[in-house]
């Protein structure tokens, strides 16, 4: 839920400053909505543990990352504070920013190309932020 309400919140900040009208609440609807996206690559994780690679490690569960930047490297040979932001730039996540740009179209009632060029800025600045925070913590940490 934490989640949820912070990405609702800086979506939120970014219709104020763009000068749309929306309520908390329509935000917070479309991010739920939006992020059934992230149930795909625990499915396809489960499925390919599951049936494809029956021998693994917890390693090979920890740098599974399908559809990433990370997957074009040997995770094991690349400092370990690239891990994240290597492993959260994938499909998925331009999937789900697809996905909430079409939420966003629904409740400012605008055309899709609109929605995109607000959440793109948007959504993409916050995960930005998100990534330099967690590899900040990871370099300071010690991870």
């Amino acid at each position: 839920m934490i989640k949820f309400s912070l990405i609702s919140f800086w979506i939120l900040c970014g219709t104020i400053l763009f000068g749309y009208k929306v309520t908390f609440k329509s935000i917070f609807k479309v991010i739920i909505g939006a992020e059934f996206v992230w149930l795909l690559p625990s499915l396809l994780l489960i499925i390919w543990f599951g049936i494809f690679d029956t021998n693994y490690s917890f390693n090979d569960i920890q740098y599974f990352a399908p559809l990433s930047l990370l997957s074009l490297f040997e995770a094991t040979t690349i400092e370990s504070w690239l891990i994240f932001p290597l492993k959260s730039l994938n499909l998925f996540e331009a999937l789900y920013l697809l996905i909430l740009a079409l939420g966003i179209k629904k409740i400012l009632k605008m055309d899709y190309d609109s929605a995109l060029s607000f959440t793109l800025p948007v959504y993409g600045s916050a995960l930005i932020v998100w990534i330099l925070f967690i590899t900040f913590l990871s370099i300071n940490l010690g991870g």
